[in-house]
């Protein structure tokens, strides 16, 4: 953790780092950075032009980005094959995104319980303190037969934000050669939030 910030780059610029799980690549960044930057803006620019881009799964996974005071869109796009690869028990995870204040972050995963699923899950990042308040948000998929966003999940949540939320698609949907999921091989999301903290 005490490794300054050219020797993590140098780090993350092997081909081969030597670790077992690039998640665990992805932990360790997010840590150091939360520990070297305690100004949120200066390490979410640390972050998103330095280190994330170093990491495969920043690339697996990517994300364009609007924002307000309170809320925020962000568009997300993953390939089929990556999708595909997440089954039956793997996570992949987006870049970190920034609403109210907070740092967030997109997990697209698979798992088998009473039945087989793909998961989209926002998370909150770890050390932003609690959030407390009503989060409203969205989720749109592209549609193959339209080509335009059209919403899977629309919920509202009062919470401190402890657990994930999101949305689940049955695994058939997503892993079907004809899925209507796919445009191009991609899988196109957009995810819309709105924060009211509580006074």
């Amino acid at each position: 953790m005490k490794i300054p910030l050219a020797g993590i780059v140098a780090i993350l610029s092997r081909n081969h780092p030597g670790v077992a799980s690039e998640e665990s690549v992805y932990d360790f960044v997010l840590r150091w950075a939360h520990l070297q930057y305690p100004n949120s803006e200066e390490r979410h620019k640390i972050l998103s032009s330095s280190l994330l881009p170093l990491v495969t799964l920043g690339r697996i996974m990517t994300n364009a980005i609007q924002t307000g005071q309170s809320s925020c869109i962000i568009n997300f796009s993953i390939k089929r094959e990556h999708c595909r690869g997440l089954f039956p028990s793997r996570s992949i995870r987006s870049p970190p995104f920034y609403c109210a204040g907070h740092g967030f972050f997109l997990s697209a995963l698979a798992k088998t319980e009473s039945f087989n699923f793909f998961g989209l899950l926002i998370k909150k990042l770890e050390g932003n303190g609690p959030l407390r308040g009503t989060i409203d948000y969205e989720m749109e998929v592209t549609a193959r037969r339209s080509s335009e966003f059209a919403s899977i999940s629309r919920r509202t949540t009062t919470t401190d934000i402890r657990q994930a939320f999101g949305c689940r698609i049955p695994w058939s949907e997503i892993s079907a050669d004809d899925s209507p999921f796919f445009v191009d091989d991609n899988l196109h999301l957009r995810v819309r939030i709105k924060i009211t903290p509580q006074p």
